[in-house]
């Protein structure tokens, strides 16, 4: 009997995505069996999720006929939805106020750094270049906030 499954859900995708492929190239491509990958395609079964690396591995085989990549555009589509979801709240302006303590931050380790009274002097030292890729890092993070607060 077919289980019946939620439409836009990864098992729904993933249980089309089987019905274009054989059991042959699946197993050659991932090293698995098919009966696994329905396993896969099983809400009610938590015990069996297909890996990302398993998804790429049969969009391959799709797009290698063809078929398109369907696990990708689900992908795409579920981490677009769950994007929109968050950005939703953001206020741009506490994502500006942020970033301008971020960078406030990231200017006082880097004059730290290159200052000479730091510990290697005016040379900069492994751990100060870890505290600013840090720094540069945290800047970076409330600036893709903003990006998709304005998107």
């Amino acid at each position: 009997m077919t289980k019946l499954r939620k439409p836009l859900s990864i098992e729904f995708v993933l249980s089309q995505v089987l019905t274009k492929l054989d059991e042959i190239e699946i197993k050659n491509s991932t090293g698995k069996s098919i009966s696994h990958f329905r396993k896969c395609g099983d809400e009610d079964d938590k015990d069996h999720n297909i890996s990302f690396s398993d998804a790429i591995k049969l969009d391959i085989l799709l797009q290698q006929k063809k078929l398109g990549t369907p696990l990708l555009d689900y992908f795409n589509l579920k981490l677009e939805y769950e994007l929109r979801k968050i950005n939703e709240y953001e206020n741009i302006s506490n994502v500006l106020i942020n970033i301008g303590g971020r960078i406030g931050n990231l200017m006082d380790i880097t004059q730290e750094a290159i200052g000479p009274s730091g510990p290697a002097g005016s040379n900069i030292s492994k751990k100060e270049k870890q505290k600013i890729f840090k720094a540069v890092s945290e800047v970076d993070e409330k600036i893709a906030k903003l990006k998709l607060s304005i998107k």
